[in-house]
């Protein structure tokens, strides 16, 4: 079974009630170290981490202790686009041990709908080895997916004609000297580059996450530091995946980011709103007719 957008608690509903039911003997979690959930096993199991999972001690092991009265939880696995990266194919082999999987991802994707894949090829490599997303595979599969909307507001702060020129001046200096490198840098460290022209504009008493920690300020966290509550938005994480880890870490309902209006706080502003755009658009067409 797949369950896309549980919390915590339903997620081990889900859990509790599946070993109730199924006679299962063992449980291998397989899960992130972004996101381990203590799932509260009273039977014998084992927590295998993302990094381990292609080690030969867990490999040949697990291979041989794993059967069909085993329950394999693969708990927020999808850590890469690469649908035949070393480690979901280590993941593959376990799976194809027993019958017994739950698959949890709070997200059904990480960039697009044709990621779902990979959570398909965890209930069954064989079936969709090679094959590329529809929504027709989800009617032949144990499928449900909660949406959690999340909301979106920007915090505008003001910019003048000069704060215009700098802006440019450095967009064109960040081109000049590109040269071979990759062209989305430039507006990842233009990103960076505004956040100088926020900077009078935080607020003591609110909290932010920012992308690093240029801003030297008790109240202004890292992603990789942040604890799990919201903060004000201050960069976006260039990474889709990282951002992806900061809402399922935080819970976020609702993302508040300050921006300057220049084109790219505009450019990673509308970047967001269309990826929310996908995830509530299929959500909204998994749904059986």
């Amino acid at each position: 079974m797949i369950r896309i957008g549980l919390s915590r608690d339903e997620k081990l509903a889900v859990v509790k009630e599946y070993l109730a039911s199924h006679g299962i003997k063992d449980v291998v979690v397989l899960y992130s170290s972004k996101h381990k959930t203590d799932y509260e096993i009273s039977i014998k199991h084992e927590y295998v981490e993302w990094k381990d999972i292609i080690e030969y001690p867990y490999f040949y092991r697990l291979l041989e202790e794993i059967d069909n009265d085993c329950l394999i939880i693969v708990d927020e696995m999808m850590r890469t686009q690469n649908r035949s990266e070393l480690t979901y194919n280590c993941a593959h082999h376990y799976l194809n041990q027993t019958e017994h999987k739950i698959i949890f991802e709070y997200f059904p994707f990480i960039e697009d709908k044709n990621d779902f894949m990979i959570l398909l090829d965890f209930q069954d490599k064989g079936k969709y080895k090679g094959k590329s997303f529809s929504f027709d595979f989800l009617a032949g599969e144990d499928v449900s997916i909660k949406h959690n909307r999340i909301g979106f507001s920007l915090k505008h702060v003001p910019i003048d004609d000069d704060i215009k020129s700098e802006y440019e001046e450095e967009k064109e200096r960040l081109f000049e000297n590109l040269g071979r490198k990759d062209p989305d840098t430039i507006p990842r460290n233009l990103h960076v580059f505004v956040g100088k022209f926020k900077k009078p504009h935080i607020d003591p008493a609110a909290e932010y996450v920012a992308r690093n920690s240029r801003f030297n300020l008790k109240n202004v966290c890292t992603y990789q530091h942040a604890p799990n509550e919201p903060k004000t938005v201050l960069d976006f994480h260039y990474r889709r995946l990282d951002f992806n880890d900061y809402l399922k870490r935080t819970c976020s309902d609702k993302v508040v980011f300050v921006s300057t209006g220049l084109p790219v706080d505009s450019y990673y502003a509308q970047e967001f709103v269309n990826w929310l755009g996908r995830v509530k658009r299929f959500a909204e067409a998994s749904v059986p007719e």
